[in-house]
């Protein structure tokens, strides 16, 4: 009976190291997928932290458009816009080009016209 007990507290051990093993691999594996990119803008709303529709606006283009997409941080005082992406589904550029569809400017590349005339008046340059 206790060496029983003995060889299904090896196997449980062994099983657990495994796995143990396996995700610490996986978890290594994805760190070369996910980049982070910090994308100047320009935002024009003066209570963009607080108007739903700057920030919404932002983070539904990007997220729609790159299923990649991680995270979205918008800071709105330095005009700059961090995401975290997985850089096997999506890449910087189609980021960018999410953000200028959106109406604001992404790094060197401008805004859409109709991005921009989409905005409310709040979001547009005074």
């Amino acid at each position: 009976m206790q060496r029983q007990t003995l060889k299904i507290q090896m196997m449980k051990k062994a099983v657990l190291t495994i796995l143990l093993t396996a995700l610490v691999q996986f978890a290594y594996g994805q760190s070369d997928k996910i980049k982070t990119a910090e994308i100047r803008t320009e935002i024009h709303c003066d209570h963009c932290a607080d108007c739903k529709t700057c920030d919404e606006n932002i983070y539904a283009k990007i997220k729609r458009n790159n299923p990649g997409v991680r995270s979205v941080k918008i800071d709105a005082k330095s005009n700059l816009i961090t995401v975290k992406y997985n850089a096997e589904k999506t890449n910087l550029e189609a980021i960018e080009k999410a953000i200028a569809q959106a109406g604001y400017q992404a790094n060197e590349l401008p805004p859409t016209a109709a991005g921009y005339e989409s905005l409310d008046s709040c979001c547009k340059v005074k």
